[in-house]
Order: C-alpha cells, then sequence, then structure tokens
C-alpha cells in the first residue's frame, strides 16, 4: 500500500517537473513593422529563429510586416515564405489591370478608341475619382492563395501562432487591431498605403495602413500576454538634410515622420528583456519591390548579430517539433475541396449568370486556384467592379465557394480620353482631342452605351449602343452612328496636287458573335453619305460632290497581343469582304477585299514584330469612281519614310519587318523601347499593276509607354531619298 502510494507521489512530482519546465520557458511575441519592400527582412530573421530553434507564441505586424507575420501564424515556414517572395512579379501585383490576354474582346477594343482609360466617373453631373491608385485586386488574390490552408479560420487566436493585424481607421486617423475575421482582407488592410492603395471597407469603417497609426505594434503584442519580445523594426529612417533635393523628397520625408514619431513612442514600451534587430537597409527603399529578396539576407545579419542573445530563448529538439508540428498543421493537413456549390454576390447591375459564366467554375470541382485566379481576373476585366474577391463557407455540412464582386462607387458612367497626335518634316503636324462617355451594366446582361466626341484635325461624333443577346454574352447587337470630317490629299511624286474636303455620315447595324477572349466574327450593313469638294490645288482630279455608299460585309478578327502599344507576345488580325450595292442604297456596285495581320514574338528583351495588309478591289470601272474603295500608305508605320497618306488607290499591299527592345528596367515609370522597321508597299489603280513596282523604306524610333498613351519619336527613309523625322502619339496598329 505504501509503495504505491510512492509511485503515485513519483508520478505525480514528475510530472509538477515537466510543468514547472513548461513554465519557465518565457512566452515569445514578435512584432514586426512595417516598411514596403523593406519588410521582406522579417524572412530573414524568420530564417535565424527557426535554426535556433525559438518558438514564437504571439505574433502582431503592421503593413509588410503583417503580411509576413500573417503568413508565418498561417503555418508556412520562413523558406516556403521567401520562395513565395522570389516568385513573386511585383509589376503585375502592384497593379490592377487585368492581364489584357484574359479581357474581353470587346474590353480590348477599347484600346482602340482611348490610349488613356483614366477610370473617371461621372454620375449625377459630378466627376468622381476612385480613393487610391490602386485596388489592390492582385495583391488581395496572391494573399487569398497564400492563406488558403486558414480560409475558413475566423479567429486569429486559432492560428498556427495567434496573430493580431495592424490598421487604421481613415474616418479618426486611431489604429484598429485585426483579431478576427478573413486573415487575406486584414493583412491587405494593414498594407493600404494611403492615396496608394484604395482603404478597405471592413466592419463599417475604411480602413488604411497601420504605419499610419502604430507601425511597430509592440503595445498588442504585451497585451496578448507575452513575456518576452523580438522585435523587428523595419522602417524608413529620416533623410539627411542634404538629402532633402526636391517635392518628391519633401514629400517622402514628411510620410517618414509621421510613421517614425509613431515608431519612438512604441520602442519607449520596450523593456530590458526585449530584443531590438534593426537591419541596415540602406540598399532597399520603402517602393523598392522587385529589389525585396535582397533585404532576407540583411535580416538574417541582423539576428545572427544578437544570437547570442536569442539562443537563450532556445528549446529542445523534440519540444520543437512538436511546436513546430502544432503550427504548420494546417499547411500539412490542406487538400483542397469539392465544391458543392457556387454562388455569386453582386452589387453592379450585371446579372449573376453572366459572372458565373466568365468565372468557369461548375459545382462538383475540386476548387483549383488557378482557374479561380484566372476566372476572377475576367471577372475583374469586365472593369465594372472596385473589388472581387471570395471566401469559402460552410452551409448544411456542404462546402461552397462564394465570390463577391462589389460594384465600383464611381461607376457605372465613366470619362476617358481619346488622343492622338502626329508631326513631320514633310506633313507638318495635326492633333485631335477627343473625351468619351460610357454607360456600363445598363441591363443584366451587360448593354453599354458610348459616344466619343474629337476636336482637331479631324473632328467627329461617333454614338454606338452595345447590346448581348444572351446572358454567355457571346452574341451581340451593335448599332453606330459616325460624324466625321478630315482632309484628304492627291500627290505625285511626292508633291501635293490638290486637297479635298472629305465629309461623310454613317449608320451601320452588326450582328456578331464573340470567340472567346480572343476574337469575334461581325455581320453588318452600313450606309453612308460622303461629300467630296477641293480646298486648294488643282482642281478635275476627283469630281466634287456627294456619293451614296451602301454595303454588307462580314469581318472576322482577332487580338491575342498582350499588349496593344508595345505587345512581347500574341497576334492581332482582321479579314473582311465588303459587298457594295446600289440595292443596299449606294450608288456603285463592286466588291472588295481586306486583310491585316500582326504578329509578335519574343526574344529575351526583344520582340519580332511582323506584320503585313492588302486590299484587293473588284468591278473595278465602279469602284475608282469613289472615294471610299481607296486604301491609303504614307507616314509612321505605314511607309514611313513618304507623307501621311500620300500613296492612294483601290488596290494596296503593305507589310515589315520590325524589332523592339525594352530599354529599361521593368519597374521604370515610363518603359521605354527601341525600335526598328523595314518596310515595303504601293498602292495601285489598275489590278494588272496588283504587286509590282514595291517602295521600300524603313525606321528608326524611341517608344515610350507613357500615361497619356504611347510616344514614338525617330525617323524614317524612302526610295529616291526621301526621309523625315516625326512624332507620333496613338495606337500605331
Amino acid at each position: 500500500m505504501i509503495a504505491g502510494r510512492r509511485s503515485w507521489f513519483l508520478v505525480f512530482g514528475l510530472l509538477l517537473s515537466v510543468f514547472a519546465q513548461a513554465q519557465e520557458r518565457p512566452r515569445i511575441g514578435l512584432v514586426l513593422s512595417g516598411g514596403g519592400a523593406r519588410g521582406a527582412a522579417h524572412i530573414g530573421v524568420l530564417k535565424v529563429l527557426e535554426e535556433l530553434r525559438i518558438p514564437v507564441d504571439y505574433i502582431a505586424g503592421t503593413s509588410m510586416g503583417a503580411i509576413i507575420g500573417g503568413l508565418y501564424a498561417s503555418g508556412m515556414s520562413a523558406k516556403e515564405i521567401e520562395s513565395e517572395i522570389s516568385r513573386i512579379d511585383w509589376k503585375e501585383v502592384l497593379k490592377d489591370d487585368t492581364q489584357r490576354e484574359q479581357l474581353s474582346f470587346r474590353r480590348k477594343r477599347d484600346d482602340d478608341q482611348f490610349v488613356s482609360k483614366s477610370d473617371v466617373g461621372y454620375n449625377h453631373g459630378e466627376v468622381q475619382l476612385p480613393m487610391g491608385l490602386l485596388q489592390g485586386q492582385k495583391l488581395l488574390l496572391l494573399l487569398k492563395r497564400l492563406t488558403r490552408n486558414v480560409a475558413e479560420v475566423r479567429d486569429f487566436d486559432r492560428l498556427g501562432i495567434p496573430f493580431r493585424a495592424v490598421a487604421t481607421d481613415l474616418a479618426t486617423g486611431r489604429k484598429e487591431v485585426l483579431d478576427r475575421g478573413d486573415l487575406a482582407i486584414a493583412m491587405r488592410a494593414s498594407a493600404a498605403i494611403p492615396s496608394i492603395f484604395a482603404p478597405v471597407r471592413l466592419n463599417g469603417k475604411l480602413l488604411v495602413d497601420g504605419g499610419v497609426s502604430e507601425n511597430l505594434p509592440v503595445e498588442e503584442v504585451r497585451r496578448m500576454g507575452a513575456d518576452v519580445l523580438i522585435v523587428v523594426d523595419i522602417s524608413t529612417p529620416l533623410m539627411k538634410q542634404e538629402e532633402i533635393r526636391d517635392a518628391i523628397a519633401v514629400a517622402d520625408q514628411l510620410t517618414t515622420i509621421m510613421t517614425r514619431s509613431n515608431t519612438e513612442r512604441s520602442l519607449a514600451l520596450l523593456q530590458p528583456r526585449d530584443l531590438l534587430l534593426v537591419p541596415d537597409l540602406k540598399g532597399v527603399a520603402t517602393s523598392d519591390f522587385h529589389k525585396s529578396v535582397e533585404a532576407i539576407p540583411v535580416g538574417e545579419q541582423a539576428a545572427r548579430k544578437l544570437q547570442s542573445k536569442l539562443v537563450g530563448l532556445s528549446i529542445g529538439r523534440e519540444r520543437w517539433l512538436e511546436w513546430n508540428r502544432r503550427r504548420r498543421a494546417g499547411v500539412l493537413d490542406y487538400q483542397p475541396p469539392r465544391l458543392a456549390f457556387v454562388r455569386i454576390e453582386n452589387d453592379s447591375g450585371l446579372s449573376d449568370e453572366v459572372l458565373l459564366d466568365r468565372l468557369g467554375i461548375r459545382p462538383g470541382e475540386m476548387l483549383d486556384q488557378e482557374k479561380l485566379r484566372q476566372g476572377i481576373a475576367r471577372i475583374y476585366g469586365t472593369e465594372l467592379f472596385e473589388q472581387v474577391s471570395y471566401r469559402l463557407v460552410e452551409e448544411k455540412g456542404r462546402t461552397g465557394l462564394v465570390v463577391e464582386a462589389n460594384a465600383k462607387d464611381w461607376g457605372p458612367n465613366y470619362l476617358n480620353l481619346s488622343l492622338r497626335m502626329f508631326g513631320d518634316w514633310q506633313s507638318g503636324s495635326g492633333l485631335n482631342v477627343g473625351l468619351g462617355y460610357t454607360r456600363t451594366a445598363m441591363n443584366p446582361m451587360g448593354g453599354e452605351f458610348r459616344m466619343i466626341l474629337r476636336v482637331g484635325e479631324s473632328p467627329s461624333a461617333f454614338v454606338e449602343f452595345y447590346q448581348p443577346l444572351g446572358y454567355r454574352q457571346a452574341f451581340f447587337l451593335n448599332p453606330q452612328v459616325e460624324l466625321l470630317r478630315k482632309t484628304v490629299g492627291f500627290y505625285y511624286d511626292g508633291d501635293e496636287l490638290a486637297e479635298y474636303d472629305f465629309r461623310q455620315a454613317r449608320i451601320s447595324l452588326d450582328i456578331g458573335r464573340e470567340l472567346g477572349d480572343w476574337g469575334e466574327v461581325r455581320l453588318g450593313y452600313r450606309f453612308a453619305y460622303d461629300r467630296f469638294s477641293l480646298d486648294i490645288g488643282v482642281p478635275d482630279l476627283f469630281p466634287d460632290g456627294g456619293e451614296h455608299e451602301g454595303q454588307v460585309y462580314l469581318k472576322l478578327a482577332t487580338d491575342t497581343f498582350d499588349n496593344l502599344y508595345f505587345p512581347t507576345k500574341g497576334h492581332l488580325s482582321e479579314i473582311g469582304v465588303h459587298l457594295y450595292r446600289n440595292a443596299l442604297g449606294g450608288d456603285h456596285d463592286f466588291e472588295q477585299l481586306e486583310a491585316r495581320f500582326t504578329l509578335a514574338r519574343s526574344l529575351g528583351n526583344n520582340v519580332l514584330l511582323l506584320h503585313g495588309k492588302a486590299a484587293y478591289t473588284y468591278s473595278i470601272e465602279e469602284a475608282g469612281q469613289t472615294v471610299y474603295a481607296r486604301k491609303d500608305l504614307g507616314g509612321f508605320l505605314n511607309l514611313t519614310g513618304l507623307q501621311r497618306f500620300e500613296l492612294s488607290g483601290p488596290y494596296m499591299a503593305f507589310g515589315y519587318v520590325g524589332l523592339l527592345h525594352r530599354m529599361n528596367e521593368d519597374f521604370a515609370l515610363v518603359p521605354t523601347y527601341l525600335g526598328a522597321t523595314l518596310e515595303m508597299g504601293n498602292t495601285w489603280e489598275e489590278p494588272g499593276d496588283f504587286g509590282t513596282d514595291w517602295i521600300h523604306s524603313g525606321s528608326l524610333f524611341l517608344g515610350l509607354d507613357t500615361p497619356l498613351g504611347p510616344l514614338y519619336l525617330g525617323m524614317g527613309v524612302a526610295e529616291q531619298n526621301r526621309q523625315t523625322a516625326f512624332i507620333f502619339l496613338g495606337a500605331p496598329f
């Protein structure tokens, strides 16, 4: 009996000893500050903590610190976070635009009309602007993917490590500590740099970057229960007086002062047991995301300088493995769910059925993150939504996907700029400025109204209505009306003989079908009245007066360019058959075939361009008497050494081989290209001459992808010592 009691006392004593040993380990809190691209240094610190087997009991972070801290709290290892950060294409993530290949064909055609899609709203008689240059759509989707294993966790204390993200209430300026909800949205809110990223609407508040109120959340980790803090401060230090040289530097300094002041207040709260790490990040600025991986070894170096103190927080190998297994359970056990249902929550005028079709995910499928990303990109590419996100939900024991599409506050009416400018030694110069108004989502199937008014060298007024004929938006109806005026010149051996004033009023009705996102086919009828009168020069080259144009046409167009102005891959093409008939209201009977094609292929930092176009007219006796049957050549990328529209005829053929070379880095404010072309082509009056007497020319130019649109500066040469220098703003293809 006594022996039995001794055994129980022995067991009880061992338990007390184990408990006492467990209590001896201080609870460790990790504090990660904000600092933009410099925040990758936090990963280096985590790598050292893992190497030394130092468990973290609590984490709080601000901005980039919230992102790195949230990923670690979700169960990712430091090495996994480093791998993900190093693979991120920051150029893509830090912009909202859907990749052009994923836009609908309708949205791609906007590039033809508007060189600057400003996203300016016009509603209730007022101009409205978004609350940030970026909505953070791609950043949010990236965070969603990285935290997919904890997508259903709503209490941040239930993560692998209890976690807090710090944001700022934009209305009050007070800090907002996020301890529950969607982890990805909390991280995104904490990193919403004011005016750069739009605020995040959460819990009835507008939240922006936590660095505004508390860049180093020491107090929060202490409140969570930490005994010892490991504090990593990667915030940008203040510039010295001699470093402040321009307005941008002044603005940066003011922002740093605001962040630095609250950081100093947090540092004053540190206690003697706490450890402060300040990585030396002189070579990495807050906005240098393309250099962010360079901050990782700097974080490691800072941690190793305090290794002698950090090692006192280490635990044994077995205890470390058990702690780490519990922390990473969500990552190790994650399996993509099978979706029992898919639902859209959409507050725009567009039907949920339209968005479900663009999403392309059906009930019964396993959740595929890449397929989901592409589907959401297609929905966001409708340009109707401020944010498109998703969540996994459990309803009656079934797992489903809910996609949330939040319409833009400054929509659904938008203004856009149309701008085109040219100038060269021979043709003079000209400028067209246009303003476009677009009313989107007029009905559940996505009807649109558009009006564009242009003034300048070629004034015009254009109105159209675009109506999809079903929820899948494949078939469409597209009536259009346009009034335009331009000057048409007639040349002989480079000398202008006459200028005519050309005016046209046209109405057309097209019905067509989109072929996925890559093309469309349309059948249409067009009636136009053309007025032609001599302004200056030799009379009787072309008869004054008016003529009627009546035609039906069938067109097939494709567009897979990744960028219409400076493409690196894809193709652009159109082939059309036009039947002009008296019976359709016109004055002439003839047929015309038109085709054009441009191909882009990457060769390292270079892009090879191949382009060709042609027009061939039948029944030339009728066509030769008309203006609208004639096709022009001359000007930039159109026999560059000649004057604009110098050659004209009912038969035309032209082609070039071009090369584009990217001259600066991907993160340059204005991407700059060096380009060159070898060109040949001509126009002819008779079918028997088609394909003879080719004219050769070429160009060398500098291309700049400016906020106002693509700008080209260069020179062109052609046969017979023809040469010119030019400037061109607008879409060249």
